[in-house]
């Protein structure tokens, strides 16, 4: 599938809830299937493999495009991460390690050996990836579902909710990234004011363009991404509006590829919860 002609799949589990893009569909079981797809087309050939600090989308995305290419890759995570990648069929290394000073170690050294590293917390070039598949996805919003003014996305890197910052905003859209809660960490998420590395961040130049709201206890507590998500979205005024853009949330019904209105598709059992 080529992240230039992606068939978004957006469905309404709920008729008078938010709206959802289920990145569940795609290969990997994530939207960052279609960044790193167009990422890997502008790298280098002669690599030996993929490294990346991650225990989630970007290791899986990394893994299947790696296997297609007859390429290993190199999670390098902590326990937890690696934990959620055994769960979710990762089939490249996993190199635990406890700190971030360790782990970018590693993938210096991996790089210096050959293989290549995204550097996806710095690399601001992914954003530009997800603009160019944000592109199609607007032309999508925009003719099929004109009530949608406000998309919500999980923040991890940040490239993703940037990326479609850039695309949506010009044209009227509210964009933000919905952070973890602190102590209460999901797959792939991070807390920007916890986790972040200063000017060198990817997400630097835009912390004070998009808003990066955290849940309330009772909208996010121990919830998994798209459980959050959703309940984040269902506080607005007019939960109709929202677009949540779930990386790995995958509708139960496969077969289902636009809009449901139907009230016996409620939110709760509408979907799988796949975490990011």
């Amino acid at each position: 599938m080529s992240a230039m002609d992606a068939p978004f799949t957006l469905i309404r589990p709920d008729e008078n809830g938010p709206a959802v893009l289920w990145g569940g569909v795609y290969e990997s079981g994530s939207l960052k299937y279609l960044t790193y797809e167009l990422f890997l087309e502008e790298a280098p050939k002669d690599v030996r493999g993929f490294v990346e600090i991650s225990g989630s989308s970007t290791a899986l995305a990394l893994d299947l495009l790696g296997r297609k290419k007859g390429l290993p890759t190199v999670a390098i995570t902590d326990a937890p991460g690696r934990d959620h990648l055994m769960r979710r069929g990762f089939r490249g290394e996993v190199q635990t390690i406890t700190n971030l000073d360790e782990a970018h170690r590693l993938c210096l050294q991996y790089e210096q050996e050959g293989w290549l590293w995204p550097r996806q917390f710095t690399n601001v070039a992914l954003v530009r990836y997800v603009e160019l598949w944000g592109l199609q996805l607007l032309r999508k919003v925009r003719k099929n579902w004109p009530e949608i003014r406000y998309l919500v996305c999980g923040f991890g890197t940040g490239a993703t909710v940037a990326g479609l910052y850039r695309v949506f905003a010009p044209f009227g859209y509210s964009v933000m990234g919905l952070q973890a809660r602190p102590g209460d960490p999901v797959p792939g998420w991070r807390n920007y004011a916890l986790q972040n590395l200063g000017d060198q961040d990817l997400f630097h130049s835009y912390q004070e363009k998009i808003p990066l709201p955290i849940p309330s206890e009772t909208e996010g507590s121990g919830a998994g991404a798209l459980d959050s998500l959703l309940r984040y979205a269902n506080t607005y005024a007019n939960p109709e509006q929202v677009l949540v853009i779930s990386h790995d949330g995958r509708p139960r019904d496969r077969g289902l590829s636009e809009r449901v209105t139907s009230t016996t598709a409620s939110a709760s059992p509408a979907y799988d919860e796949l975490r990011r």
